[in-house]
């Protein structure tokens, strides 16, 4: 049955019975077989497809199945993790490289937690930005990268362990919304590039439709954060941080029309087998990087 589990979640939050066979790894008849055995073993319709539109909709009882297989599959996880370090202890050096984004408002809290299971592990962390952070994993100064965007580099294996959303912010009185062609003539904050927060912000121009952009450039979110909170300007920003910074009356948060979604992966030579550490950090990084 967790395999059938399995199955629907896949399907759920890929929208697409197609996309679920080839995360699957398994065929589409297949994919179509576990869907029936589960509804037949619920007795009720749990989605439904559009022949027409070739959509699928998601009933109330197919809701309550995947809710209850999601927690079903990370419990089955964190049970995996546990049967598999019996016997094998954690320890030695993990190098750890982190862009800038994840290193300064996301890694020490997850830290504080991972190395709680695992105290005989010695941590290094190097925190630049992504462009830097592959360089060094390339030419094996770190163990591991843990960067934000995308990567097309064969050279590395990814893994996907967070989804964040990036969002508008302003200087305090600035409006609650923007339409797009508001941000036209905007003074805009932005990082340099080689910074993954710089690709989004690229990206989310381009999908606005703003063609040109006065800049001034920072390193560091933080300094992005304080520019924007003097009234330097506007930027875009993780939402993580943002919301701490909208909170302590920093900042304003801009609702717009489009909205900026980034993974944040977890890389490693693919030329290389996992170590145990790595897998470690890994495990752990899907299971509860944010809390």
């Amino acid at each position: 049955m967790l395999e059938e589990l399995t199955t629907l979640i896949e399907v759920i939050e890929k929208n697409s019975f197609t996309k679920a066979a080839a995360a699957l790894h398994i065929a589409q008849p297949t994919v179509s077989l576990h869907i029936r055995r589960l509804e037949d073993h619920f007795g009720a319709v749990l989605l439904r497809r559009s022949k027409k539109q070739k959509q699928l909709s998601i009933t109330y009882a197919g809701m309550i199945v995947y809710d209850t297989a999601k927690q079903m599959k990370n419990l089955w996880q964190f049970t995996e993790i546990a049967v598999k370090e019996l016997g094998s202890e954690i320890k030695g050096r993990l190098s750890i490289g982190a862009s800038l984004t994840i290193g300064e408002y996301f890694l020490p809290e997850f830290l504080g937690r991972f190395m709680k299971r695992y105290p005989q592990l010695e941590i290094e962390v190097i925190i630049d930005n992504t462009q830097h952070i592959c360089e060094l994993l390339q030419h094996n100064k770190i163990d591991v990268g843990l960067v934000e965007g995308e990567t097309r580099d064969r050279k590395f294996h990814k893994e996907e362990f967070y989804t964040d959303r990036l969002v508008l912010i302003g200087p305090l009185g600035s409006p609650k919304k923007m339409l797009r062609r508001d941000l036209e003539n905007l003074q805009w904050i932005t990082r340099e590039h080689g910074s993954g927060t710089r690709v989004q912000w690229e990206a989310f121009l381009q999908k606005s439709g703003v063609e040109s952009a006065k800049t001034i450039i920072f390193n560091t979110n933080f300094a992005v954060k304080e520019a924007v909170k003097n009234g330097l300007g506007y930027a875009l920003l993780s939402e993580h941080i943002a919301r701490q910074a909208a909170l302590a009356n920093e900042i304003e948060i801009i609702e717009t029309q489009d909205e900026e979604e980034r993974k944040f992966l977890c890389l490693t030579l693919a030329v290389e087998a996992t170590s145990r550490n790595v897998q470690a950090l890994l495990d752990n990084l899907k299971r509860d990087f944010v809390k």
